[in-house]
């Protein structure tokens, strides 16, 4: 439900943006498409260039082709900050939130953390149905985007996930290669849900793609309701009557999750490789369309079979890819073999010179085989009454890692993309930054996983 409008929203959104520029000239971003293809090689045809942006001129205005291209960018670069600033806020909350989720889950059971955040997925879609067919500001929905992402930030999701993999294989006789495989089938069903709703997407226009989003979405939050419980009652941890001061300060509470998971050579190593791993995909997710489509020129079925071809990337890597390195390197070598490779897939998917190098290099999600096997590996280092907690320690380092990314990447995308260099695509320094900080997972992971 969530690809189904996902495909259209950055040019639903960019759209947006240059309608609310005061004294700009485009109003659609199918007019910055035509105008981008024709002056990406102004060197090359000058004319051309400028014979398109004289076409978008109206009441004898004159306006460079290079003025218009700077609103085409100006656009997008607001689009890419709001996107930012609910990716930001929601991982903000799950670095604070995490690790209280985790105790609270060891409590209550999986099921009613999972339930609740799904509340995150409703709003912003209440949101956007009403820009589409009420035709009120797209700043209700991001407002309401930041709002969700806040109260029920997607780590809530993964504590709950992954600590329902830990209960279901804690009897198995290889529980680190069952957790690896059913971790990688869970990252594995958002990549499948991108497989099948990128290219439903590409052949709806934006209204009808954003209503039947929105209509799955509410259809999930009450199949929900009917999520099994993992954890046994026998492994609860009960709140007393002073709720707060126990989850934060009591014998199992918070402070005793941070303190074990500082306290760990392994368990440290895993949250700040996780943390490396995490700002390199969060700010990959911020930046990635816009880049499409203002530096390669996407449009929505290009942009629908990119997605598609990630989604199938990501779940090769999570599933049959993080087994097959688990078993032929281990924990340690594989995580950072992974982050290098990651790296180095980042720096050319920048440097790409064409749609098709672009979407084939997305095969290349190795950042999807690192996840299974941290979940895993940190599902056999604690118990079965620490496993919520220990997993919201690791999901609050990724988160506040993310958080930093989400901003950060945002802000260098839009500084690069207005000060471009015709030697590579604009806005491909964001990625470099980003594959540098992936590669740092590697040492980690090599010195600290073993």
């Amino acid at each position: 439900s969530l690809f189904l409008y996902v495909v259209p929203l950055p040019y639903v959104s960019n759209t947006f943006f240059l309608r609310e520029s005061k004294n700009g000239v485009l109003n659609l971003w199918d007019e910055c498409a035509r105008l981008e293809a024709a002056c990406n090689h102004k060197s090359n045809n000058a004319t051309l260039c400028d014979e398109v942006a004289q076409q978008f001129v109206v009441n004898a205005t004159i306006a460079t082709a290079d003025a218009l291209q700077a609103e085409c960018r100006h656009a997008s670069g607001r689009t890419a900050e709001w996107q930012s600033a609910s990716a930001a806020g929601g991982l903000l909350a799950g670095f604070v939130l995490g690790p209280i989720l985790g105790r609270l889950s060891d409590a209550w059971g999986r099921r009613p953390l999972a339930q609740w955040t799904l509340v995150g997925d409703v709003l912003p879609a209440l949101g956007l149905l009403l820009y589409a067919k009420a035709n009120i500001s797209l700043f209700l929905y991001y407002s309401l985007n930041i709002v969700a992402s806040i109260i029920a930030p997607q780590q809530a999701t993964d504590i709950a996930m992954t600590s329902a993999i830990a209960d279901v294989t804690e009897k198995d006789d290889h529980p680190e290669l069952v957790r690896t495989a059913l971790a990688g089938l869970y990252l594995s069903s958002l990549s499948i849900a991108v497989v099948i709703g990128a290219p439903v997407a590409s052949v709806l226009d934006a209204e009808t793609a954003i209503v039947a989003g929105s209509s799955i979405i509410f259809i999930a939050f009450v199949w929900a309701m009917f999520l099994p419980e993992t954890l046994a009652t026998s492994n609860r941890h009960m709140l007393p009557r002073s709720a707060v001061a126990e989850v934060l300060f009591g014998r199992d509470g918070t402070l005793t999750a941070v303190r074990l998971v500082w306290s760990s050579r392994q368990l440290f190593g895993t949250a700040l490789a996780g943390a490396f791993l995490s700002y390199a995909l969060q700010g990959m997710q911020v930046i990635t369309q816009q880049f499409l489509v203002l530096s390669l020129g996407f449009n929505v079925r290009e942009m629908s079979t990119a997605l598609g071809v990630m989604g199938l990337g990501v779940l090769i890597w999570a599933t049959v890819g993080a087994q097959l390195t688990q078993r032929i390197l281990g924990v340690s070598w594989g995580v950072a073999v992974l982050a290098l490779l990651s790296s180095a897939q980042q720096v050319a998917f920048s440097l790409s010179v064409n749609s098709l190098m672009a979407t084939l290099l997305m095969l290349g999600m190795f950042l999807g085989a690192t996840h299974p096997i941290l979940v895993a590996y940190v599902a056999g280092l604690v118990s079965p009454k620490m496993q919520g907690q220990a997993q919201g320690c690791i999901q609050a380092a990724g988160a506040l890692a993310g958080a930093i990314s989400s901003v950060g990447g945002a802000q260098a995308f839009k500084a690069f993309v207005a000060r471009p260099n015709a030697s590579y695509n604009a806005g491909a320094e964001a990625y470099w930054i980003s594959a540098g900080v992936c590669a740092l997972a590697a040492p980690v992971a090599a010195i600290m996983l073993r």
